[in-house]
């Protein structure tokens, strides 16, 4: 039996799930991008963290839904190509791959400008591609090589930032709240937008689902968990951020508030716990992806040598893929851009998922597989205000990222035509 053909192997249980999730969450999404927000929004970056949050959560909903109906050693994506077709089930997963590949390259020029706080004569960008280097030869090995290494990455950064987040409470003043709109409520909406990416990591599990356990039962509550824990992160540190009234004008705006909460040994702390973050991030993402490019290739999406494994059983070609395609937007694209390019394929990504999760609502639920309330309400509703997200985000970023996912229509139109393996 060849590579391509071999099953997979169940490897990754809840907590593995739910870390890789939130170890992809948790990234650039708050130690790069939460000054920021702050300081356009002042104490709405509070509402932004939270519309953002909420958004995602309707669409991980839909998710769910879809990942449940998923027959055992199948991706969540196969209840795509039942329900909507096989283009529709690809160009899916295509705009989730883009969206994470994306992130990746994102977070780890995150870890460069971090890294930098502790070696000042270094080149940023260089110390991202070495972190890039190293995680592709980490990927490459088992994968639950990499899910252990991720359950110790992510548990030691949630310590740090819950840390933080005490040292923002016990600093608590209610002037350093007001205005709490200082700006009005037109920078809220924008930077909900912007955030949209901070969540987009839940998606990491789905792409990974043929390597967890029991992913029916598993998948779709890792989603909500995860998600549920990386809001109150998000918000936390945002809290933390507005008591210490720091700096938020650098990219290490985090450690310049840790050192006024804590003093230096929190803000070398903070710095370390940014490169851990970032650097998990995307590992999870990588790792997730990778599974993705395997997943098409069994499909006959994309050429069989992508999804090739090696004789151990390790994912050669996905990852390698991944890390070129990663380093040629690190060398070529600037955050603000990476940033918005993620975004865009993500919502892109999930209103497909809705609208698959709203026609089964519509066709009664089947005998399989999550059930939800209200019948089509909830994908309708998660639908519209995804879609929404792409006119609150600058014009040009929103057509370019549209683009890239419209390009899975080439790719798919000169897919080899030979018989897919599902």
């Amino acid at each position: 039996m060849s590579n391509a053909h071999r099953p997979i192997t169940s490897e990754l249980g809840l907590i593995s799930c739910v870390a890789f999730a939130v170890g992809s969450m948790i990234g650039g999404g708050v130690f790069a991008l939460a000054g920021v927000v702050v300081k356009d929004t002042g104490p709405g970056a509070l509402l932004s963290y939270l519309f953002a949050g909420i958004i995602v959560s309707l669409s991980a909903v839909s998710f769910s839904v879809v990942a449940s109906r998923a027959p055992k050693g199948q991706s969540s994506y196969y209840t795509l190509g039942v329900e909507l077709g096989k283009i529709w089930q690809f160009i899916t997963m295509w705009a989730f791959y883009i969206s994470t590949v994306t992130a990746v390259a994102f977070m780890l020029v995150s870890f460069g400008n971090y890294l930098q706080y502790f070696l000042s004569s270094s080149n940023a960008l260089l110390l991202a591609v070495f972190a890039l280097v190293f995680l592709v030869i980490l990927n490459l090995t088992s994968t639950a090589t990499v899910g252990k290494v991720e359950n110790l990455l992510v548990g030691f950064k949630l310590l740090v930032l819950f840390t933080m987040i005490g040292f923002g409470l016990a600093a608590f003043s209610s002037q350093k709240l007001t205005p709490f709109l200082p700006h009005g409520q037109a920078p809220v909406l924008s930077s909900t937008a912007m955030l949209f990416s901070a969540y987009l990591g839940f998606s990491v599990i789905t792409n990974m689902a043929d390597v967890v356990k029991n992913p029916q039962k598993t998948v779709p509550l890792a989603l909500m968990i995860s998600i549920a824990i990386v809001t109150i992160v998000y918000m936390g540190i945002v809290f933390a951020l507005l008591m210490a009234k720091g700096n938020y004008n650098n990219n290490a705006s985090l450690a310049s508030a840790a050192n006024i909460l804590m003093g230096n040994w929190g803000s070398l702390l903070v710095a370390f716990t940014a490169c851990v973050s970032t650097l998990s991030g995307s590992n999870g993402s990588l790792l997730g992806i990778s599974e993705l490019i395997i997943r098409m290739s069994q499909q006959g999406s994309i050429p069989k040598f992508l999804g090739r494994k090696s004789q151990s059983g390790h994912a050669q070609m996905s990852v390698l893929l991944s890390g070129c395609i990663a380093l040629i937007l690190m060398l070529t694209g600037d955050i603000s851009s990476i940033i918005a390019y993620c975004s865009v394929a993500g919502i892109w990504g999930l209103v497909m998922m809705n609208i698959c999760a709203g026609k089964i609502a519509w066709n009664k639920w089947g005998n399989i597989g999550m059930k939800l309330p209200f019948g089509i309400l909830i994908p309708t509703l998660a639908g519209i205000t995804a879609t929404s997200q792409l006119f609150l985000m600058d014009w040009k970023h929103s057509v370019i990222g549209t683009l890239m996912v419209a390009a899975g229509f080439i790719i798919y139109f000169f897919r080899p035509k030979t018989t897919p393996t599902l």
